[in-house]
């Protein structure tokens, strides 16, 4: 029973902080085990952590949003002994390692982040260097021959201490052995992996503690994680962009849906013994049809971004003139009228949870809770003074940000739930905690679907893999149905094999397999990805009792060229100061990335990650980003060239000197034999944990709506050290009037 209370003058502004905890299905569909480990090494790292520097700080509450296919596995691991492939090859006695195990050691086992899990550790950073950059693939047989034994031993037991997150490190055997740091046996490889399987066990135990004291709240996601308004209709992703290209198939389920939510309630009551109260749709995917479905199953509040808000007030016409999107509308929870009942509906503030997952990695602790609690305070100062008739939902990944802080983010969090507690105008509590006031919320009648990203579904559908990978899967969902229908015509189809045919294809339905398709996205795993996606697909057909299609032993993924260009899809003007201003700064830039190949700078951990490239009415911009070894280190000097196809004597050079602390960006001019170049300085450049660079189109000499060809080449002490693209050029036509026609919504 909820009671309302007055609000009154000056009181605190209430802080609505969930980390989402997500991992899509790894476990192998023809054999035990996982093809990937990250649910693994996340555990190790952070899901504890997380929870257990909450508990330092009664005063503040927050939310946790745990998917049931990440708790699926978690159980996998510590109740079922499952492993993974990087388990498997850890475990391995060092001197009985094959050709194939070293080069997937050498290939896999620096895949983390350099500056804050290898550089801190001597013999790991030793392993790394003596690997080195290994340039072409051939090379890495040449590299597995100068490993020794017990080289090979190190590494297998570094990159699981790199994995260990601050509570593991602080158990006295995993401290030993990073003290140790070299020399390791095969009995410190059996102690560690002991100890982290048994930490692994208390990680579902821990939340189930921290909910049962009222601290935390633990809401859900449906069950695979799936893009709800996409299974409901896919005809709903033009709400948000009506020319988008959709797939041949028509998914249209709203019974997967319904069966995503319903199980996802119930895989919740079995390990916290009641109904959640709250949902994070799978990445805040929202629409009209999908509200009722989870209020019918007893959900109370959903979440989503403010730019479906905003999209949504458009849409219903609130929205109407310049600068009507207020502080006080945008920080309001509102309130969805459904059959079953009232939906409660809050919104992301995506600068500030896009700022602690992009950037204050690169800030001290101590400053970025500062910059945090300012920013914080700025917005009740905004907002009238009875401050607490509304919220600032923070909402983001809970586990993939942390690798990039120091400390694994610990000095952050800690400085920020520090102020937090200590602040009489904030008070972070949970979304329920909020409800549990009876404060009065404003009716939304209309939500425009969308989800986090840009308010929009393109993440998922609408290019050619991605509907690719839904046209598979639609083919075996129709099959699926048509089965079901005529199961008891069928002998080939018992109840339990449409059972199991049924959970393969609903595990398809996930969101992570389309994230990965197309060019916006991509990782060193897309293969692994699209195969598990296409395996669970086939494995469908099998238990239909019908042979798979031709077409899903073919990759979706496609390796057409040595490298891959995304073309931007909207105009862009980001903040040249060489940080990463937010998540959306550099969103709809293009994209180039040598990720097919193996090239000089292009590894698992590359020092040269490609390179991201855009325009708008005035500029051409490029963003770089590498390792801050290159950017800061003295014996690094670092030059960035960009060239150009035409004019051919016209070149853009960006040196950046760390023993004279220099920084130049020029135009040169190439004059006749004998003379020297004309150089022009450029303002345009921005250099602290990334590149920014600006080229005024002018300089160029090309304007709006022609084609410019353009290449980079990037120098290290002097030497080329990579050009991208390796031979020739990238042509981008310049195309305002287009990206703005067909971009431009209400």
């Amino acid at each position: 029973m909820t009671t309302t209370i007055q609000p009154k003058k000056n009181d605190p502004l209430y802080i609505l902080i969930l980390w989402h905890m997500h991992q899509p299905i790894y476990r192998r569909v023809r054999q035990n085990g996982f093809l990937l480990p990250w649910v693994r090494l996340h555990a190790l790292k952070d899901y504890y952590d997380m929870v257990d520097v909450v508990r330092e700080f009664p005063e503040v509450h927050v939310t946790f949003n745990l998917v049931p296919s990440l708790l699926e596995q978690l159980e996998d691991y510590s109740e079922r002994s499952m492993e993974d492939d990087f388990l498997l090859i850890s475990r391995k006695k060092s001197d009985k390692l094959t050709i194939d195990d070293k080069l997937f050691l050498l290939k896999n086992f620096f895949s983390l982040n350099f500056d804050h899990m290898i550089q801190p550790f001597p013999r790991y950073k030793e392993l790394f260097e003596k690997r080195g950059h290994v340039g072409k693939a051939e090379n890495l047989r040449e590299k597995a021959g100068q490993f020794s034994v017990q080289d090979y031993r190190d590494l297998q037991i570094w990159y699981n201490l790199a994995w260990s997150g601050n509570t593991l490190r602080r158990n006295p055997e995993v401290d030993s052995l990073i003290r140790k740091q070299r020399n390791f046996t095969e009995e410190d490889k059996r102690s560690l992996f002991h100890i982290q399987n048994e930490f692994m066990k208390k990680i579902i135990p821990i939340y189930r503690e921290a909910r049962d004291s009222g601290q935390i709240e633990v809401s859900v996601s449906p069950y695979y994680h799936p893009i709800l308004p996409l299974l409901h209709n896919i005809n709903s992703a033009r709400e948000a962009l009506p020319n988008i290209d959709l797939p041949r198939h028509d998914y249209h389920h709203p019974e997967d849906v319904q069966w995503h939510v319903l199980k996802a309630i119930e895989h919740y009551r079995r390990h916290f013994g009641a109904d959640p109260r709250g949902m994070w749709p799978s990445e805040g995917a929202l629409s009209n049809e999908i509200l009722p479905i989870m209020r019918q199953a007893g959900i109370e509040w959903a979440a989503t971004d403010e730019e479906v808000l905003k999209a949504s007030l458009c849409r219903s016409g609130q929205l109407r003139e310049e600068g009507a999107f207020t502080p006080e509308r945008k920080y309001t929870p509102y309130r969805f009228e459904t059959p079953a009942g009232d939906m409660r509906l809050f919104f992301r503030d995506h600068l500030l949870s896009d700022m602690i997952g992009f950037t204050y990695s690169t800030y001290e602790g101590e400053s970025a809770a500062n910059d945090l609690i300012s920013r914080l305070l700025l917005i009740r100062k905004m907002l009238p003074e009875d401050a607490n008739r509304y919220v600032v939902p923070i909402i983001l990944d809970g586990e993939n940000a942390w690798e990039y802080y120091p400390s694994n983010g610990i000095d952050f969090m800690r400085a920020f739930y520090a102020k937090l507690a200590g602040s009489p105008f904030l008070r972070a509590v949970t979304f329920s905690e909020y409800l549990d006031l009876g404060r009065q919320c404003p009716p939304l009648d209309n939500v425009q679907a969308g989800s986090w990203i840009y308010g929009t579904f393109s993440t998922w559908v609408g290019h050619q893999e991605k509907n690719r990978a839904w046209d598979l899967l639609g083919a075996a969902r129709k099959k699926l149905e048509q089965v079901s229908v005529a199961a008891d015509r069928n002998e080939a189809a018992t109840a339990a094999a449409i059972a199991r045919a049924h959970e393969e294809v609903m595990i398809a339905e996930g969101s992570d397999w389309f994230w990965w398709y197309g060019e916006d996205h991509f990782s060193e795993y897309d293969r692994e990805f699209d195969q598990l996606f296409r395996e669970h697909l086939q494995a469908a057909w099998q238990h239909l009792g019908l042979e798979a299609p031709a077409e899903l032993s073919e990759p979706i993924v496609q390796q057409v060229s040595r490298y891959k260009v995304q073309p931007p899809f909207e105009l862009l003007t980001p903040e040249l100061d060489g940080r990463i201003t937010d998540y959306f700064e550099w969103l709809a830039a293009g994209y180039f990335s040598n990720q097919y190949s193996f090239s000089t700078m292009q590894q698992i951990h590359r020092i040269f990650h490609g390179f991201h490239f855009g325009f708008d009415h005035h500029n051409f911009y490029i963003r770089l980003d590498v390792d801050s070894a290159l950017l800061h280190d003295r014996k690094y000097p670092f030059i960035v060239e960009i060239l150009f196809r035409k004019p051919g004597n016209v070149y853009f050079r960006m040196e950046k000197n760390n023993d004279k602390k220099t920084l130049t960006f020029e135009r040169i001019q190439l004059q006749a034999e004998g003379e020297a170049p004309e150089r022009k300085p450029i303002p345009l450049v921005g250099v602290q944990t990334i590149v920014e660079l600006g080229i005024p189109l002018k300089e160029i000499g090309i304007h709006e709506n022609q084609v410019l060809e353009f290449a980079l080449a990037i120098y290290i002490n002097g030497n080329l050290a990579e050009r991208m693209p390796h031979e020739g050029f990238i042509a981008q036509k310049i195309a305002i009037d287009e990206l703005e026609k067909y971009y431009w919504v209400v």
